[in-house]
């Protein structure tokens, strides 16, 4: 594609943002903090889903046995200590004097509850990935649990930290249902007033087991155009929002009261190219064509202004987050060759193909995915595009009913590579579109060796696998941008996740 012609269509994207002051916002209650997302949540029920802004929602009113502070650290939260037994149990003594939201005791009972749950096929949990490794949860005394994987896992203390606990006792009461429309968990703020769709209103639980927070109410709202979420920023109707356009990062910085926070993001964008379906994309080279067809570093220098930065594997930039230093490879952008690889798979004049992609929930998502269609169509990849609101979208790709390339930009708060690599490449995983044999070896091996430098090399190898197989069409690690209100005090985290209680008030 021609600088202009791209030019053209940057232009004509950002026709939509022009006049701002001209949008409605609704108000929120001044004695709020209000948090707007591109999305709302899918479930109330903390064992649902695996998309952030439900999980930043849920993190709020639910607590897991372990956490991850500022600092990315894992450290206590209902669980006061771990200790492994050995390499394939471990021992966890929980926190004492701990009560649900309805008043309700916590002990062993409410962690072996939740852990089956999310462990038992027959509810069909999206996040049994995270800790299928675990053969029995075991319960020692009212305040130790004993965990045992069918392998060694150096990641489950990781992972625990994505395990909400519920209630035992409440759930028998009110099931899937009552649990999803009115949740009781031991987190620091407990559910208020909220309306299906648009928000949900948070009150601090004053009998927290924590240090109970400064922000004592406040709301998530979903916005999820772009325009209209920075108008109630604008209007001071919301205090934070997510997904700043890059282009109003420099006017909202402008703007008295305002302020704009930056944080290279865990999380990596891509497009899934998914080969498990008959069809160009089972071939190694139509996957390599698309990768050479799309011009990257134009999307992240014109469309995204720099913010972002280019990816070429499965978790490389996580890998470096961490403080190693590995270096990704790239796919040139290169429309010829992209043509001759067409040609030489049996595709000289190109072929039809469906896209999907989310609107609203990454930053530019629907941008993006329009330009990448038209670079595509240059080489003779004829895109039907196909756009999804986030609550249908994450449905179908942990169903695998997403189109043959689909847009998914991935993190978890877990922060570790293998939460990456297992959910998008393991085997019979609910949101892996690709079926490798040689990579699924590489993410069961990185996944239980248990020495960390060894643990390393594996997803080295693993990310230029990944890379030389182009299993998606790599774009880039996301830099996380925020609108913020100047009355509040807060610093965004590399993994995405918005704790209320972080929240301090100028």
């Amino acid at each position: 594609m021609t600088g202009s012609a791209f030019g053209k269509i940057v232009a004509c994207l950002a026709v939509v943002g022009v006049s701002l002051t001209s949008l409605q916002a609704t108000a929120g209650p001044d004695d709020r903090v209000v948090v707007a997302q591109g999305v709302y949540p899918v479930s109330f029920d903390p064992h649902r889903d695996v998309t952030i802004p439900t999980i930043n929602v849920n993190a709020n009113i639910y607590d897991a046995l372990l956490t991850r502070d500022a600092d990315l650290k894992i450290i206590p939260a209902l669980a006061v200590s771990q200790n492994r037994i050995s390499d394939t149990v471990l021992e966890l003594k929980l926190r004492k004097n701990v009560v649900f939201q309805n008043g309700e005791p916590f002990d062993a009972k409410d962690v072996k509850f939740s852990l089956d749950r999310v462990l038992n096929k027959d509810e069909r949990s999206p996040q049994r990935g995270w800790i299928n490794t675990v053969s029995s949860v075991d319960i020692v005394d009212n305040y130790t649990i004993r965990l045992t994987t069918t392998v060694p896992d150096p990641v489950l203390p990781a992972r625990l930290t994505l395990i909400n606990i519920v209630s035992k006792n409440y759930f028998e009461k009110v099931g899937n249902e009552g649990l999803a429309a009115n949740p009781i968990g031991t987190g620091p703020y407990k559910v208020g007033k909220w309306v299906r769709g648009d928000y949900l209103d948070l009150d601090a639980n004053e009998k927290y087991w924590g240090d109970v927070p400064q922000v004592k109410k406040a709301r998530f709202r979903a916005i999820p155009d772009v325009a209209a979420r920075i108008a109630a920023l604008q209007a001071k109707n919301v205090d934070i929002i997510t997904n700043l356009p890059p282009d109003y990062v420099a006017p909202i910085r402008k703007t008295a009261g305002l302020e704009v926070a930056t944080v290279p993001s865990a999380r990596v964008l891509f497009l899934g190219l998914v080969n498990t379906v008959p069809g160009p994309l089972q071939d190694l080279r139509v996957r390599q064509a698309i990768n050479h067809a799309v011009n990257v570093d134009e999307i992240v220098k014109s469309l995204l202004l720099g913010y972002g930065i280019r990816a070429g594997d499965v978790n490389g930039h996580l890998l470096r987050l961490l403080g190693v230093d590995f270096k990704s490879k790239l796919y040139d952008y290169d429309p010829k060759k992209a043509k001759q690889l067409l040609t030489e798979a049996g595709f000289p004049n190109g072929f039809g193909i469906d896209m999907d992609t989310p609107n609203g929930r990454y930053l530019m998502d629907r941008d993006i995915s329009q330009i990448i269609a038209a670079q595509l169509g240059e080489v003779g990849i004829k895109v039907n595009l196909k756009v999804h609101e986030w609550g249908n979208y994450a449905q179908m790709f942990t169903t695998h009913k997403v189109s043959p390339i689909y847009m998914l930009g991935w993190s978890l708060p877990s922060m570790d590579p293998d939460q990456w690599a297992t959910p998008q490449f393991g085997a019979d995983e609910p949101v892996s579109n690709f079926d490798d044999k040689e990579i699924q070896e590489l993410v069961v091996a990185a996944r239980q060796e248990m020495d960390a430098d060894k643990r390393i090399k594996l997803y080295e190898k693993l990310n230029n696998v990944v890379h030389d197989k182009a299993a998606w069409l790599f774009l880039h690690q996301q830099i996380d941008l925020y609108g913020i209100n100047a009355k509040l005090d807060w610093k965004p985290r590399a993994d995405e996740s918005l704790r209320l209680s972080d929240i301090k008030l100028r």
